[in-house]
């Protein structure tokens, strides 16, 4: 009987190889009890600047499912038309109160608009990560760090964001109609918002447009100099998915920010970015990270 058995199995086993029968085993969660995202896709995964592609996701098992840049809590299952300006990515994380599941997109964006004599054309910048950074103090002492994150740490010592963006790509003629950086792509740490219930408010997170140059040289000097403000932003909630768009065509003395890099012929423009308060004295790590920061500009070549 057991040889019998045996012999059955084997047979419906090579018959459903030669077949090719797909066999699904549905689960509502991992074996460890974390959600399981079964999908995350993004078609087309090129696309041209400014043109729309879809995300696309389907998990199980999870009590809340968010997606970052910008995008926020979504159903466990859908899809969500998207038009990135600058090469993304994009990530899905599923929780539960078991643990999290995460997966990870890219959309890859090429082309954009060509200078065109008298026409009005948009230059999209991404961040340059590896002159991006921060920098913490701690008393007399300042610590760089390759993560591009403003606020402040378990210690409630005080981080500032420094970004920079490539102007090489831009005509040395252009003429400079606006200047805007985009921070919607931004993460969130803790609890670093405007206001809190529980602790002190890390206040608005104010912008500086500063040429520090490379991220070896960040220090005292980088952390503390005077600089012209850009503007600020508010976080009001740590779940925020606020766009947070900030007009930087013109610094707090009137001057036009890229029209007098591009006079000077800097092929960078960098920013630093710190809380209003230096912490919230919580002492937990209270952070807003910018790695996917884009500057847009505006301009006509003459």
């Amino acid at each position: 009987m057991k040889k019998q058995l045996i012999t059955l199995l084997l047979s419906i086993v090579l018959i459903s190889g030669c077949l090719s029968l797909p066999v699904a085993f549905p689960q509502a969660a991992s074996e460890e009890g974390k959600p399981v995202v079964a999908t995350f896709a993004v078609n087309p995964a090129i696309v041209p600047e400014g043109q729309n592609t879809v995300l696309s996701w389907v998990v199980t098992g999870a009590q809340t499912v968010s997606i970052d840049n910008g995008i926020g809590a979504v159903p466990l299952s859908g899809e969500r038309s998207i038009t990135p300006y600058a090469t993304s990515t994009y990530n899905l994380t599923a929780q539960n109160s078991t643990g999290i599941s995460m997966a990870t997109v890219m959309v890859t964006v090429v082309g954009g608009l060509q200078p065109q004599t008298g026409d009005e054309n948009i230059a999209v910048l991404s961040i340059v990560l590896d002159e991006s950074g921060s920098l913490t103090k701690s008393g007399a002492n300042y610590t760089r760090s390759s993560a591009v994150c403003a606020g402040d740490n378990p210690a409630n010592q005080a981080a500032r964001a420094f970004l920079s963006f490539d102007l090489t790509t831009l005509p040395p003629t252009a003429v400079i109609s606006q200047a805007v950086l985009d921070l919607t792509g931004y993460s969130v740490v803790g609890n670093p918002t405007y206001s809190s219930a529980n602790w002190g408010n890390m206040g608005a997170l104010e912008i500086y447009q500063y040429q520090y140059g490379s991220m070896g040289s960040l220090g005292r000097l980088a952390y503390d100099s005077t600089a012209p403000a850009v503007g600020s932003v508010k976080l009001m909630s740590a779940q925020s998915t606020e766009s947070f768009l900030v007009d930087v065509t013109l610094d707090s003395r009137g001057g036009n920010v890229i029209q007098k890099l591009l006079s000077s012929a800097q092929g960078r423009c960098q920013f630093r970015l710190g809380f209003f308060t230096s912490t919230n004295w919580d002492n937990i790590a209270d952070m807003i990270c910018l790695e996917r920061a884009v500057l847009r500009i505006k301009y006509r070549v003459p």
